[in-house]
């Protein structure tokens, strides 16, 4: 069984990364043998990251990010979902992975879904610059989505082009993942 986390990486009320995770994580239910659970930053109630020491040293001692940084660890492979806010992640979500240990995402498989006005493209490319610094796996192709052509009266609604992209990029998150798994 490969344990699956889909890390919904906004905290805004009203916010479109819901739905957005629900339709990533139902595809990705769709894989045999795959354990799905959506992971929500904003259940953690996060501090500012102001640890004595960085992560990489020791285990974060605030108990919301050390309740964050063993979840992450409990999973074999992860996808985040990230809007793009002002050409990159949201604070929120950077916020939330400086409380990651390096072990937490290192040789795991990782996909990475974008979303926004530009189809968040520069928030999935500073996340494959961070994910990559913990020694994770990103998988291609990654998943790009419009707020301009994927959201209808106000709800999501992914335009058919985008049927095939979630499973692609799971399967090759799969893979990652699970050629990794003797290093973990």
């Amino acid at each position: 069984m490969t344990r699956l986390a889909v890390v919904l990486g906004s905290v805004r009320p009203n916010r479109m990364g819901g739905a957005i995770a629900q339709w990533v994580a139902d595809q990705a239910a769709a894989f045999e043998g795959v354990e799905v659970e959506i992971v929500d930053i904003d259940a953690f109630s996060l501090p500012l990251f102001a640890e004595p020491m960085a992560p990489m040293m020791a285990a974060p001692a605030d108990p919301a990010g050390a309740a964050f940084n063993e979840k992450i660890q409990s999973f074999d492979a992860v996808i985040f979902v990230a809007p793009e806010y002002n050409y990159s992640i949201p604070g929120s979500l950077k916020n939330a992975i400086d409380f990651l240990e390096p072990k937490a995402l290192a040789n795991k498989g990782v996909g990475l879904v974008g979303y926004s006005y530009s189809n968040g493209i520069r928030a999935v490319e500073h996340l494959k610059q961070i994910v990559t610094g913990f020694g994770g796996a990103v998988a291609s192709p990654q998943v790009y989505l419009s707020l301009n052509t994927d959201v209808a009266d106000g709800a999501f609604a992914p335009a058919a082009y985008h049927d095939g992209e979630v499973p692609a990029m799971v399967q090759a998150v799969l893979a990652r993942s699970q050629g990794l798994a003797s290093l973990r």
